[in-house]
């Protein structure tokens, strides 16, 4: 097995800007150099809205293809990884959207679809990861907690990312923290309840 790759020092902002000026000349390897940099950040941002799996990866494609396209427009604002992170999570919430609305079959706002039942093969005495917490919101409310609480957006980032009103995304923060705090409540019940069960069982 190889060993592990050591993480790559952060380029200050001049290193940072003759490597996109290079890449955007079609330097081979500024953008060999840039894609390795950059990866990384992609798929954190792919793996926390859409989990690992083909939709993540199928999300990381686009947006490195959407990053490398957009070069011309970063003009060095904010860090590129800042706004390759914000190109990425364009990508997976347009991706999102559309296998949903594939799967409905319809285009309206989805806010208001009950709370999916949990998963099957989730134990009935196991509290849920937050993982699989998440995955029984409705999706956008699902959206906009992950990308505020995990990926550190501002209330304002999210409503440009999504398109939606500022205070649509705040309503789907506040209705999503409660559906967590609700579910996490149900299940430590739950467990509560089968443990005492199970006591019960081996009097």
């Amino acid at each position: 097995m190889a060993p592990p790759q050591p993480e790559r020092v952060a380029l200050d902002r001049p290193a940072e800007l003759t490597l996109v000026e290079r890449a955007r000349r079609g330097e081979q390897d500024a953008q060999r150099e840039l894609v390795e940099r950059l990866l990384p950040h992609l798929r954190a941002v792919a793996h926390a809205l859409l989990g690992r799996g083909a939709d993540a990866d199928d999300a990381v494609q686009i947006a490195l293809i959407r990053v490398l396209e957009g070069l011309a427009s970063w003009r060095g604002d904010a860090a590129l990884h800042h706004w390759a992170r914000k190109v990425a999570a364009n990508a997976c919430l347009r991706l999102a959207e559309q296998n949903r609305r594939h799967a409905r079959g319809v285009t309206e706002d989805a806010d208001v679809e009950e709370l999916v039942a949990p998963a099957s093969h989730a134990s009935i005495d196991a509290p849920g990861s937050v993982r699989e917490y998440l995955d029984r919101l409705p999706a956008r409310q699902r959206d906009a907690v992950v990308l505020r609480h995990a990926l550190g957006y501002s209330v304002e980032e999210i409503a440009e990312l999504t398109g939606a009103a500022l205070g649509t995304i705040k309503s789907r923060l506040l209705c999503g923290r409660r559906a967590l705090r609700k579910l996490v409540r149900r299940d430590d019940a739950v467990d509560e309840l089968a443990h005492g069960l199970r006591k019960g069982a081996v009097r």
